[in-house]
């Protein structure tokens, strides 16, 4: 199931699917990308053993939702994944984009299309976890409605609630 992006202002069609085992690789290789490690709680390159198996787990795990955005529906631009915490009944969000695909306008779509896709199998609050000096991805997830609701020493959070 793809699901296409309904803004009209968008130059580019961005489509969204589940993430299969073919997008191990890609998503490794994204992971270990230097300036996209800055950005990462971890700043360790991580071996493609310790991926695979994370990755492999990942989508077995209910509570984990993984989509692989496309660009024209044959370029993969990127990852968004959700971890649903089963007491509070709210998902952390993760959004990594694939290298070649920076400062292209396109991680808002991603994003958004993502949070379209989650919510046609899941109703849930969203939180973000986004380091203060990460200024692309704090206007991406404001751009999709997030709101600032808490800040910490190196990380602020940001809050989607789903709206019934």
């Amino acid at each position: 199931m793809a699901i296409k992006n309904l803004n009209q202002n968008i130059s580019h069609s961005v489509t969204i699917q589940k993430a299969t085992e073919s997008d191990c690789k890609d998503t490794w290789i994204w992971r270990n990308d230097e300036q996209t490690r800055q950005m990462f709680t971890s700043t360790d390159e991580v071996s493609w053993e310790a991926h695979k198996s994370w990755y492999e787990s990942s989508l077995k795990n209910k509570n984990r939702y993984m989509f692989i955005g496309f660009l024209e529906e044959e370029n993969k631009i990127g990852i968004c994944r959700f971890d649903i915490d089963e007491e509070t009944k709210i998902a952390e969000v993760s959004l990594n984009l694939n290298p070649n695909y920076r400062n292209k306008k396109l991680s808002k779509s991603l994003l958004k299309n993502s949070i379209f896709f989650l919510y046609t199998l899941i109703n849930v609050d969203l939180l973000a976890k986004i380091k203060k000096n990460n200024l692309s991805s704090i206007k991406c997830f404001e751009s999709n409605g997030f709101i600032l609701y808490k800040e910490g020493i190196d990380y602020n959070f940001y809050i989607k609630e789903y709206v019934y």
